[in-house]
């Protein structure tokens, strides 16, 4: 795949994922596909975090607040090495949400109970977690930067685990408990050999 191939690419789930997240600022020596691959995952890890700590406070099932927590605990993680990562390239990240994102968030904070699970499960769990497993896998196999391609290659397989836990809370829950369901068989492969557990840390490479 040539170079524009892979900004058309970015530029479009770009416009489907985070419309107005974008900030205009970066590097002038950072390729500006990178640098906009920065910006979106900003602005959609804040987004996860924000609909995540709504949904310990209104979620009425217990398995979606369990998830809700692991999504804080990783996402905290990504996004402090994603900061770390952007101070070192000179990238300017998102304060807040993309414009959808945040009305999405509204939406949640009107929301208690089933009503609520049922609009974070299919838009802060699965539809965000179908479009950052694509931001990221594209920049896995496309990114011009080492170090912002190592970001996304350590970061797939954890977005790939969320994707697969937001997908098995559409699915009822097995009797005999209110568990969260391991991961998907047959969900994208990260692009990296090493093991398919989320690490400590995706802080990127030296």
């Amino acid at each position: 795949m040539g170079k524009f191939t892979w900004m058309r690419g970015l530029a479009a789930a770009f416009l489907l994922a985070a419309p107005g997240a974008l900030c205009p600022a970066y590097a002038q020596g950072l390729d500006e596909a990178d640098a906009r691959f920065l910006q979106a995952a900003a602005g959609a890890g804040l987004f996860e975090m924000e609909a995540a700590q709504l949904a310990q406070q209104r979620a009425g099932s217990s398995e979606i607040k369990a998830y809700a927590a692991k999504m804080l605990e990783q996402h905290r993680a990504m996004n402090g090495d994603l900061k770390t990562l952007a101070l070192q390239k000179q990238v300017t990240l998102p304060e807040r949400p993309a414009e959808p994102d945040r009305g999405t968030l509204e939406q949640l904070r009107g929301r208690t109970g089933p009503d609520f699970d049922a609009v974070y499960v299919q838009k802060a769990a699965v539809d965000a977690h179908v479009m950052a497993n694509r931001l990221f896998e594209t920049a896995a196999r496309q990114s011009a930067d080492p170090q912002v391609r190592d970001f996304a290659v350590r970061g797939l397989p954890v977005v790939a685990e969320h994707l697969a836990m937001s997908r098995a809370l559409q699915r009822p829950a097995p009797k005999g408990g209110d568990k969260i369901m391991p991961p998907v068989k047959g969900e994208p492969p990260a692009v990296s050999p090493a093991s398919r557990e989320a690490p400590a840390s995706i802080a990127p490479a030296k």
